[in-house]
């Protein structure tokens, strides 16, 4: 195989790998995850195997750090180590982040981006609207929005997968990036664990490195939603995940 070759290859893969990364990132801000599955995690390579994080980024070495404690592996790298986290501290944060919105950082657009700072509002219904014309619908709009972190970290690795690159540019250039970095300041500055800390800024790392590796497109106009009543069930009733 040619170098060309090797680098066509690379290049084919590259969406689904980013996609693995999005759907990875998903996962640990859907639920609290307990130390020993965070540390099983660190073992088996994340976060330095993601596709979408460079080995010198802060925030990838900072959450290598936070994963370092909590396996009770010692620093490589020559600096103190920090403090592990206990099981109550994640869990205390988890819910302070996602739960009580204790931290004043709600991981939903609508609160980011509406006036009155509120829940399931007219950015809810333009991401509502983004996913229908791709045959998407949240599974339960009631148990998490549709502007939920998690449903539109698995929408993009959804439009990644299909290879629909231009797609997955201009939802992240429209909905997800108008205010994760705000999500990620945020939660960044005020997490009371290193873990949360430093998923948060990496995550907003991965979804920016995503976005410069796709297709330049312009950002969509705010779209109003033909109807305000959510559907049932991110589901695929015609469209495989």
């Amino acid at each position: 195989m040619t170098d060309t070759a090797q680098t066509g290859h690379a290049a084919d893969a590259w969406p689904r790998l980013a996609a693995e990364d999005l759907r990875t990132l998903a996962w640990l801000h859907e639920s609290e995850r307990p130390p020993q599955v965070l540390a099983a995690l660190y073992a088996n390579g994340f976060p330095g195997a993601l596709t979408l994080a460079g080995q010198d980024d802060p925030w990838l070495r900072a959450l290598e750090a936070a994963l370092q404690a909590l396996s009770g592996t010692a620093c490589d790298d020559g600096q103190a180590a920090i403090p592990a986290s206990t099981e109550d501290d994640l869990a205390a944060d988890f819910a302070a982040i996602y739960l009580t919105y204790a931290l004043r950082a709600s991981p939903n657009e609508s609160v980011w981006r509406d006036e009155d700072h509120l829940m399931l509002q007219e950015p809810t219904f333009a991401v509502r609207t983004f996913y229908r014309r791709h045959g998407m619908q949240a599974a339960d709009w009631r148990q998490r929005a549709d502007d939920h972190l998690v449903t539109e970290l698995e929408f993009t690795a959804l439009l990644l997968e299909r290879g629909e690159l231009k797609e997955a540019a201009r939802f992240l250039k429209t909905h997800l990036l108008t205010w994760l970095p705000s999500f990620a300041k945020t939660v960044s500055q005020r997490a009371a664990t290193p873990f949360y800390a430093a998923l948060a800024g990496l995550t907003l790392a991965a979804c920016e490195n995503c976005v410069d590796r796709l297709p330049a497109v312009a950002v969509l106009p705010p779209l109003r939603a033909a109807e305000p009543a959510a559907p049932h069930g991110l589901n695929a009733p015609e469209h495989p995940c």
